[in-house]
C-alpha cells in the first residue's frame, strides 16, 4: 500500500505492507525522515483517531491508497526548520480539531432543532459550497451566520451552540419559531428547512456573483403533451430545482409498490396536470414528463414519506401528518443516466463508450502479453533452463484521466468533461418516529470520498459508523429512516 508521509512541508511517498505491523511501518518512516521511532507522532484523518499506537493493528485501519499521514517529531540531525514544529502535546484543542485528530464536533439542540442540526452537518461537508460562502458579507445575516457556524464546528473539539444561527432562522422565518401549548418550540420538517436554507444561501451567493446551481442545482427539461388530442403542440420549458423527489406508494390497495429509489424517482418525474387547450377550447388533461438536462456537483434526493391524512371523526377535524414506513432501498453509487434528457444521455454514453474502449484495449494488450509469455516459457523449456526470457510490462492502469471526452456537452459547472453519470452517497438525514411533528432527526456524513467511515451526528453526540449501517437506513420500522440523501459526483 502506498501512503504519503507529510512532515515539515515535505511529502515522502512510502510503500508498506500493513501486515508487517506498526514497528516496521515506523522504521520505514525513520529511514525516510530520520525521525526516531520513539519521537514519531503519526496521525491520519479518517484512518484512526489521535496518534498511531504501537500496539495498533494496521490491517484494521481505514487506510487507502494515497492516504495522507501527518508526522510530527524532530529528526536526529537537527537543522533549522523552515517553520515551527508543533508537537501534538503542545497543540491546543482548536488546533487538534482543525487537523482532524479529534472527533468531529456536534451541535447542541436548542429546542427541537434536530431537523436543523442534521441538515447543517450534511452541508458542512460540501467544501466547494463552503468556499463560495467566504466572501458573503455580514449584511446577509442568514448566510453569514451559517458560514460562521461551519467555522466554529471545524475549530471546536467540543459541541457547538448555534445560538446566532437559530435566532436568525427563527426571526427571518417565523415557521421555525412556532411554539406548542407548553411554550416549547415545535418540531419542524427537515425538508422544509432544507428548502428554506437553499433559497437563502442562493440569495447570499448571488450577492457575490456566484450561482448555487453549480453546487446543488438540477436543470430539468419539462414537456407537456395533451392527452386528449394530438393536434395540440407539446410545450417545453426548463427550470432549476434543488432536489429530486422519490414518491413512495405502498401498502394495501396502492396502485404501485415502490421498493427502490429509482422506481420512486420515475414516479416523481411523471404525472398529469389540467391546463387550457387552445385546440379544444377548454381545460384538458396534459401528461407531464421531466428529464435532467444539466447536473450539479451534489445531488439531493427527498423521500416523500409524509402525507396529510384527514381525521373527520376527530374533535377539530383538522387531520394529521402521517409517515409512510415502507422500506425503500437506495444505492451507495447512484447512476443518473436513465433520468437524463436525450442529449445528456448521448454525452454520457459517449464518455462511457470511450472508457469501455480504453479498458478493452488495455485488457487485450495484457492478455496478448500473457499469451506471449506462455509461448516464451514453452520455448524456454524446449531450448533448456539457461535460456532467459524478456519481461513484459503491460500492467498500465486505466484511470479517469486516461479517458478523454469526445463530447462538448456542458454537464454543469464543476463537472468534468469525462463524467459518466455516477454519484457516491456522502450524506443522509434520517427521521425516527411516526409523525413529522414529532420524532428525531440525525445526520450521517461520509468522512471522505471513498471512505468507509461515517460520522453519525445525533445533535451534540458524535460517533463513527460504517457504510453498511448507512445502507440499512431504508425504513420499514421505527428505526432511523432516510428522508434526505446527498450524493457527490464521482470523479
Amino acid at each position: 500500500m502506498l501512503v504519503n508521509i507529510k512532515w515539515n512541508k515535505q511529502v515522502f511517498p512510502l510503500e508498506f505492507d500493513p501486515e508487517d505491523g506498526v514497528e516496521m511501518f515506523k522504521s520505514q518512516v525513520y529511514s525516510l525522515t530520520a525521525v526516531p521511532m520513539e519521537r514519531q507522532k503519526l496521525m491520519a484523518k479518517g484512518a484512526w483517531i489521535g496518534t498511531l499506537k504501537d500496539d495498533a493493528d494496521l490491517t484494521k485501519m481505514k487506510l487507502k491508497e494515497g492516504h495522507n499521514v501527518m508526522l510530527m517529531g524532530t529528526a536526529e540531525v537537527v537543522v533549522a526548520p523552515t517553520e515551527k514544529v508543533n508537537f501534538i502535546e503542545d497543540m491546543s484543542k482548536t488546533e487538534l480539531a482543525e487537523q482532524g485528530v479529534t472527533v468531529s464536533a456536534g451541535l447542541h439542540n436548542l429546542g427541537n432543532t434536530c431537523y436543523m442540526n442534521a441538515t447543517v452537518q450534511c452541508f458542512r461537508h460540501m467544501p466547494e459550497l463552503r468556499e463560495a460562502l467566504v466572501p458573503v458579507s455580514r449584511g446577509d445575516m442568514f448566510t453569514s451566520s451559517l458560514r460562521d457556524t461551519f467555522t466554529q464546528l471545524d475549530r471546536s473539539p467540543d459541541p457547538v451552540t448555534p445560538q446566532a444561527f437559530v435566532m436568525t432562522l427563527r426571526s427571518q422565518f417565523p415557521t421555525f419559531a412556532q411554539q406548542g401549548s407548553n411554550g416549547g418550540f415545535m418540531q419542524q420538517d427537515a425538508e422544509e428547512f432544507y428548502n428554506t436554507m437553499v433559497q437563502s444561501v442562493a440569495s447570499g451567493l448571488a450577492s457575490v456573483n456566484k450561482n448555487i446551481n453549480s453546487f446543488i442545482g438540477i436543470e430539468m427539461e419539462e414537456e407537456l403533451t395533451c392527452a386528449e388530442t394530438t393536434a395540440e403542440t407539446p410545450t417545453k420549458r426548463t427550470e432549476n430545482v434543488f432536489k429530486l423527489t422519490c414518491n413512495i406508494q405502498g401498502g394495501h390497495g396502492a396502485p404501485v409498490s415502490i421498493d427502490y429509489v429509482q422506481e420512486g424517482l420515475k414516479l416523481g418525474l411523471e404525472g398529469s396536470v389540467e391546463k387550457h387547450s387552445a385546440v379544444l377550447g377548454r381545460n384538458a388533461v396534459w401528461n407531464k414528463t421531466q428529464k435532467i438536462s444539466k447536473l450539479p456537483r451534489y445531488l439531493c434526493i427527498h423521500f416523500m414519506r409524509f402525507f396529510w391524512k384527514a381525521t373527520p371523526d376527530s374533535m377539530d377535524h383538522s387531520g394529521v401528518k402521517c409517515k409512510i414506513m415502507r422500506p425503500v432501498m437506495y444505492p451507495e453509487i447512484f447512476d443518473v443516466y436513465e433520468f437524463c434528457s436525450d442529449n445528456l444521455q448521448a454525452a454520457l454514453k459517449s464518455n462511457r463508450d470511450a472508457a469501455d474502449a480504453l479498458a478493452e484495449e488495455h485488457f487485450a494488450k495484457k492478455f496478448k502479453g500473457e499469451g506471449a509469455e506462455e509461448q516464451k516459457e514453452d520455448k524456454k523449456e524446449e531450448l533448456g533452463p539457461d535460456t532467459e526470457s524478456v519481461p513484459m510490462d503491460l500492467d498500465t492502469p486505466v484511470t479517469e484521466t486516461s479517458v478523454s471526452s469526445s463530447s462538448a456537452y456542458d454537464f454543469g459547472e464543476g463537472i468534468p468533461k469525462n463524467f459518466r453519470g455516477q454519484y457516491e452517497i456522502m450524506g443522509v438525514v434520517t427521521h425516527k418516529g411516526r409523525s413529522a411533528d414529532s420524532g428525531h432527526y440525525i445526520g450521517w456524513v461520509r468522512q471522505e470520498a471513498g471512505s468507509d467511515i461515517w460520522w453519525k451526528y445525533d445533535d451534540d453526540k458524535v460517533t463513527q459508523v460504517g457504510t453498511a449501517e448507512i445502507l440499512e437506513l431504508k425504513g420499514g420500522g421505527d428505526w432511523h429512516t432516510a428522508y434526505l440523501t446527498f450524493y457527490r459526483f464521482k470523479e
